[in-house]
């Protein structure tokens, strides 16, 4: 690989000029004019006087900025640490002294951001502050603008990084206590993104839809970092929003995009699909949770022309780490998450501490140039690394041809009257109902059985469901100790920036999603 990974935008402004890397706001930018900015940011970034390891937070959406910074950090070996636009002022500023920032470029509205925004400056103690779209009202703030009037001049070799050099942080949500940071590398970017263009046969003339966030890496690899990659063109969008994504699929004929499957269940619920031009759709990946049968048949049948794909992995694989092929059956995309791609390893081990056989259950464990060698605070590794793999905390099996069926977290699972209770397999089940749209089932501790699961269970919208519906159904095709001990039935539940049940959430608030 080249040493850093934002080289590959010099490639492109050089083979293909005039291509366009990204639109936003129907603003087209050339690769060419990329390139240019990202020059001109790195160099003021260098006047500012930061050198390689020094670390630049912002709180920005998919745009034209964090596409500059992300790249211009790649160039000159400085650090991203992306904050969620959604985190309180506590959050940011605890994720901040834990970091060590130099500067923040923050997005400036609406209201609620800048306030968080502000709330942060006047906490931790940045040495350079840019605003972003609007005005943040601090003392020595400047707009973003001001980074693209440095000299648009190459960086010289010798301050470019190595490729074992950190990247960006991305922050794991964790099941418990401050959140890891997982350190991922420009050889790590570089290893994911290439092995995705070429899982899924990407190409230059493809078009992507650029709108899971900043902060995570479903946002800064699975989708920005492949489609720069690719030399493909990135249709950025802040938010999601199934409407706008559907109209931007027709307009600007977009060949790929993705999301986990709650997404799919929400566009499905809030828009008729066959309103739009979908024609142009070649891939549809769908990832971060397992998918039922009945789903992934949908959404072929909404994006005819599509392979639909699946892929499993996590922050600490920079995302993607395995994949089917593009003419895998939709059985097959339905009931597993693909296979390693070539160089990477995973293993199953069992509780036992044995190495598992084809079917199986156990925790993953990964190894490759596409897994992160540390959490940023040494403290975290302990656990996770043994003998060079990473303990990933997910439960699956490896089938026959060597792909992954995954099963839940490992420490979501828990032990009913001595019985090992998957939720993720009672969760299945439930969403399979067509009354249901979605569901979880939370781990409760319980005076006869050690531990029970509450169901928590939203139903599609114009249906009515009881419990009682609900327990019937668990009785059908659940064995007695997998079925609930209570059913909840919600409006809605929490989500995850990517879309997600926030699990987590729901843990520390039970009460309060139970009785309201």
């Amino acid at each position: 690989m080249e040493n850093y990974f934002s080289k590959i935008i010099e490639d492109h402004a050089r083979e293909m000029p005039d291509h366009p890397a990204y639109i936003f706001m129907d603003r087209t930018m050339t690769y060419a004019q990329l390139n240019e900015s990202i020059q001109r940011a790195a160099n003021s970034l260098l006047n500012l006087g930061l050198k390689r390891g020094d670390k630049i937070a912002t709180i920005l959406p998919q745009s034209p900025a964090f596409v500059t910074l992300y790249m211009a950090a790649s160039s000159l070996g400085l650090v991203m640490v992306p904050l969620d636009p959604r985190f309180r002022p506590a959050e940011m500023i605890a994720l901040s002294k834990r970091t060590n920032p130099r500067i923040l470029i923050a997005l400036a509205n609406p209201e609620p951001i800048k306030q968080t925004a502000e709330a942060l400056i006047q906490a931790y103690p940045f040495e350079h502050v840019f605003s972003y779209l609007g005005t943040l009202s601090t003392e020595d703030s400047k707009p973003y603008e001001a980074l693209l009037q440095g000299p648009a001049d190459p960086i010289p070799d010798s301050l470019h990084p190595q490729p074992d050099d950190p990247l960006i942080i991305i922050f794991t949500s964790g099941t418990t206590g401050k959140p890891k940071g997982a350190v991922i590398t420009q050889k790590i970017t570089y290893t994911m993104a290439k092995a995705t263009v070429e899982a899924w046969e990407l190409k230059s003339e493809d078009k992507a839809i650029i709108n899971l966030p900043t902060s995570h890496v479903g946002g800064t690899h699975d989708l920005l970092a492949v489609q720069l990659y690719a030399g493909a063109t990135g249709v950025l969008m802040p938010t999601f929003d199934a409407k706008q994504m559907l109209e931007f699929i027709e307009k600007y004929k977009i060949t790929y995009f993705g999301g986990v499957p709650t997404i799919f269940r929400m566009m499905f619920k809030i828009v008729n699909v066959p309103d739009y031009n979908v024609d142009s759709v070649k891939l549809v990946i769908v990832s971060g949770e397992p998918s039922q049968p009945e789903l992934i048949q949908k959404i072929k049948e909404s994006f005819p022309n599509a392979n639909i794909a699946s892929s499993w992995g996590m922050s600490e694989t920079a995302g993607f780490f395995t994949f089917t092929k593009p003419l895998d059956s939709l059985d097959v995309v339905a009931k597993t998450e693909g296979a390693p791609w070539k160089g990477f390893e995973l293993k199953i081990k069992k509780t036992t501490g044995e190495w598992a056989k084809t079917g199986e259950v156990g925790e993953l464990l990964v190894k490759g140039d596409s897994v992160i060698q540390t959490y940023m605070d040494p403290e975290d590794n302990k656990g996770t690394f043994e003998d060079s793999w990473l303990r990933t905390g997910d439960l699956g099996y490896l089938d026959e041809n060597n792909y992954l069926h995954f099963v839940g977290r490992l420490k979501e699972m828990y032990i009913s009257g001595g019985y090992n209770v998957y939720p993720l397999e009672i969760e299945s089940y439930l969403n399979a109902n067509p009354k249901i749209n979605t569901s979880c089932i939370i781990e409760v501790p319980d005076d006869i059985f050690g531990e029970v699961g509450y169901a928590f269970v939203v139903p599609e919208e114009g249906e009515t469901l009881t419990s009682e519906e609900v327990a019937l159904y668990c009785e059908e095709g659940l064995a007695d100790y997998k079925r609930p001990k209570k059913i909840i039935i919600r409006k809605d539940l929490p989500k995850t920036l990517i879309g997600k049940l926030a699990k987590q959430e729901i843990r520390k608030n039970l009460e309060k999603y139970i009785s309201e």
